[in-house]
């Protein structure tokens, strides 16, 4: 009798093996515990018994994320293409402003669009699963870089719409000028919608975190609308007329529209998530 006890305890002591893709059925020992076998997804699934055993065939796993797959490759290639025409932009208006020299309009046209077509295009992208440049990193550091990015953005645009309004003497009349002052006032209350989201855990008595900051996704959305649209019709304008050629003129028109198009596809997608959530909540 001592023997059998034995012969158990040494055939119990051995790793628990499950062939998936065996005919056989396996033994009572060979199952694994249920912490493991809920951790491995099996490859294959019966789907017939028969009286030799289970007959299998692979299994096809995630068949939405598959589906998905072309639409994630699409959106990563277009983000790349969006990438190059913001790349296109600053380089050329950094060229063209500093080889005329960086004051009045120069300065001005330069700031903006340092901070509203490069830093904040960038930092309202930080979040997009898809973007070329951040899909990699971890929340905690593209929340750093979305907020450092934003203050510059932020910063430099509303520094460069202060310049010439200044300048100006805040009398504004052409659409360009009205368009830069909506800008400036939006980049003014963005900022200030984000330290209530920085802080909403805070708040939250005053106003729900969910609410928060989907009201923060809407006007950063918003101001980065704006100022590009006003960039848009900046080349229309006497400096940048006489500087460049029609041809390029249209050229850069394209390419800041396409910038705008491409760059809000990741926010807006957050903020229909966000508004999903609160039409369930409340």
């Amino acid at each position: 009798m001592p023997q059998p006890e034995q012969g158990a305890q040494a055939l119990s002591s051995l790793p628990a093996v499950v062939d998936y893709g065996s005919v056989s059925k396996p033994e009572p020992h060979s199952e694994l515990p249920l912490k493991t076998r809920e951790q491995r997804s099996p490859s294959f699934v019966v789907v017939r018994e028969a009286t030799s055993g289970p007959s299998y065939a692979r299994m096809t796993h995630l068949p939405h994320a598959e589906a998905q797959q072309p639409l994630q490759r699409l959106e990563f290639f277009l983000n790349i293409v969006n990438q190059m025409c913001i790349g296109f932009i600053t380089i050329y208006i950094s060229y063209l402003t500093l080889r005329t020299g960086l004051a009045g309009t120069g300065l001005h046209a330069w700031l903006v669009t340092i901070g509203f077509s490069f830093f904040m295009a960038q930092g309202i992208m930080v979040h997009y699963s898809n973007n070329v440049l951040t899909s990699s990193y971890k929340r905690h550091t593209k929340t750093t870089i979305h907020w450092v990015t934003m203050v510059l953005g932020g910063g430099c645009g509303a520094a460069g719409a202060l310049i010439k309004m200044i300048q100006k003497g805040f009398l504004l009349q052409s659409t360009h000028g009205r368009l830069g002052l909506a800008a400036f006032v939006l980049c003014l209350v963005t900022m200030c919608s984000g330290l209530a989201a920085l802080f909403s855990m805070r708040i939250k008595k005053l106003l729900a975190p969910l609410l928060n900051k989907a009201f923060h996704n809407f006007l950063g959305i918003a101001v980065f609308v704006v100022a590009l649209v006003t960039q848009f019709y900046g080349y229309e304008t006497k400096y940048f007329k006489t500087r460049t050629q029609n041809d390029f003129q249209v050229l850069i028109k394209c390419l800041t529209l396409t910038s705008l198009v491409l760059t809000v596809i990741g926010p807006l997608k957050s903020l229909y998530h966000r508004l999903q959530s609160i039409a369930r909540q409340f």
